[in-house]
């Protein structure tokens, strides 16, 4: 098979892309100061400052926001199941699907700041273990 130059030329580019979006989507560390920003805009209305479910909003909700300071949030809160509420939302209450409004990298930053931050569970890392 007889490949042509710039047929190579796109080939290899779109390796050379393809590796990039991979590591940075895989390796790259992920941004607490961002995370806080997102946390701050998006939620703490229903969450609270300090992640405590402490607002306004959450004596209008029901169920009411998940205090993220509780002792049995922080046992039954795993990263997994975190990572699913805000991707995919909790059927049955306020808590929204973001993975229309969110990016990826945005979701995993505001859940390592609730972790690391809020609930004071772990240092930042992304899902596939990385720091």
């Amino acid at each position: 098979m007889k490949v042509s130059f710039f047929t190579g030329v796109i080939i290899i580019s779109g390796w050379i892309l393809a590796g990039s979006l991979f590591a940075d989507s895989h390796h790259a560390p992920v941004d607490i100061e961002l995370g806080e920003k997102i946390y701050h805009n998006r939620c703490q209305a229903c969450h609270g400052e300090q992640g405590d479910g402490k607002t306004f909003a959450a004596n209008a909700l029901h169920p009411s926001p998940k205090n993220f300071t509780s002792a049995s949030s922080k046992k039954e809160l795993t990263r997994k199941r975190m990572l699913k509420s805000i991707t995919q939302g909790r059927p049955g209450t306020a808590m929204m699907p973001w993975k229309d409004v969110l990016s990826p990298q945005e979701i995993q930053a505001v859940l390592n700041y609730v972790r690391q931050e809020l609930m004071r569970l772990e240092p930042q890392m992304n899902t596939d273990g990385h720091r």
